[in-house]
């Protein structure tokens, strides 16, 4: 229609021009002209609305056919608490979890009795992980880990991040919110080991327990929130009274921004339940982190400093115990992929805290890229009636599959 338009107005320029330079044609000439010219623009608007039609039936078709997919199939019961069945099965790629492998080799060397337990050369851990959405409201990670022959669930709990009220919750088996290492899978460590406190207090294993874990942003001027948990109670070296006796933890953690290119957190977690013994332990841990991550520098340049200390009480028939465990580590990346480390040790022994260990270790670790670590490390520690100990540790390890990111 508007081509039309254009060219009936290009041929009214032409015929003008053309009239102003020859003498014009006889008026019946001209009539002819004009009546030819009407019947062209009524054939081309007849054109114009059939294709129009066309176009608005394949319209109409589609939007039946739409309406007609969209059709469910009527759920019986309660509307208000049974979600909808979906129209047609979700696609086999979204029922699949996201699952990635992740082992970890030593080679060790030295007279220190935590290494010298094991293996020189060892697998010392493959780690399994498991993750996807369960549905809009919730979500699974399960975490396997593979120890010298043996297959256990590391983590296996379901996640349910937006309840009402601003709170988050976690079922299943995971590690206690008792400061910032204990919750740490190996491949994360920033050394080849557990500190001295957290392996002397907490046992191999550490806090970790099948409950229920609850959260709750606080409405605090900074980032604040605060995280209660129940758990079965059933960690060898701390909990393991009646099958009625439950472990309990509480976490507040504090978070702060200095600058751009600094922030501080701070952590305060008591934890309690009964023992073997059938009293009580408790435990208070304080867990302060630094970081400076400079933004200019993008992956080449940081520095995190992290200092944690346990305090436990553990009564007996025989009365109370009281022992004191500490570490502090820095982090230092000095350009891109490289990475210095320093870590310092003390812990007491529960049983009798009049003896205690102390030591420390250098770390030099390399990673190649984010699915590679290479590590070195040297350790020196005083072993309460042993002296001094030393060890030498290689360490390398790998991850392939989209394991996802870890809590900052």
């Amino acid at each position: 229609m508007k081509s039309m338009t254009i060219g009936l107005c290009a041929l009214v320029v032409y015929a003008a021009g053309a009239r102003a330079q020859t003498p014009g044609p006889a008026p019946g000439e001209v009539q002819k002209q004009l009546q030819a010219l009407q019947q062209q623009m009524q054939q081309v608007i007849q054109d114009y609305q059939s294709q129009v039609k066309k176009l608005q039936d394949q319209i109409d078709a589609l939007k039946a056919g739409q309406a007609s997919a969209s059709v469910q199939t009527p759920v019986q019961g309660d509307q208000g608490s049974v979600p909808p069945i979906p129209s047609a099965p979700p696609s086999p790629a979204l029922q699949n979890p996201a699952i990635s492998v992740l082992p970890d080799f030593t080679y060790s060397g030295g007279n220190d009795p935590y290494w010298k337990s094991q293996d020189a050369f060892q697998v010392r851990e493959v780690e399994l992980a498991f993750s996807a959405a369960i549905d809009p409201f919730a979500t699974a990670n399960v975490y396997l880990s593979l120890e010298d022959g043996h297959l256990h669930a590391e983590e296996a709990y379901a996640a349910f991040p937006g309840l009402p009220g601003g709170f988050s919750m976690k079922v299943g088996k995971f590690y206690a919110d008792f400061g910032k290492q204990n919750s740490m899978h190996t491949h994360t460590w920033f050394q080849a080991d557990q500190p001295l406190a957290l392996r002397t207090m907490l046992g191999d294993e550490g806090l970790n327990d099948v409950g229920v874990s609850v959260n709750h942003l606080l409405p605090t001027p900074w980032m604040s929130d605060l995280t209660v948990e129940v758990t079965g109670g059933r960690n060898p070296d701390l909990f393991g009274g009646t099958r009625s006796d439950l472990a309990y933890n509480i976490a507040w953690r504090n978070f702060w921004d200095l600058c751009d290119n600094a922030n501080l957190e701070a952590q305060l977690s008591l934890a309690g339940g009964k023992n073997a013994t059938g009293h009580g332990t408790g435990l208070g841990n304080l867990s302060v982190t630094y970081r400076y991550k400079p933004l200019a520098s993008g992956t080449r340049a940081s520095f995190l400093w992290r200092t944690e200390v346990i305090r436990e009480n553990y009564r007996a028939m025989d009365g109370l115990t009281r022992s004191t465990g500490a570490f502090s580590y820095v982090d230092w990346q000095f350009t891109r992929g490289w990475f210095a480390g320093l870590r310092a040790d003390y812990a007491e022994h529960p049983s009798d805290p009049r003896m205690h260990d102390k030591g420390g270790a250098l770390v030099l670790t390399y990673f190649p890229s984010e699915f590679q670590k290479v590590r070195l490390q040297y350790e020196r520690i005083h072993y309460a009636g042993q002296g001094l100990r030393n060890a030498v540790v290689f360490e390398y390890g790998f991850a392939i599959g989209p394991h996802g990111a870890h809590p900052f």
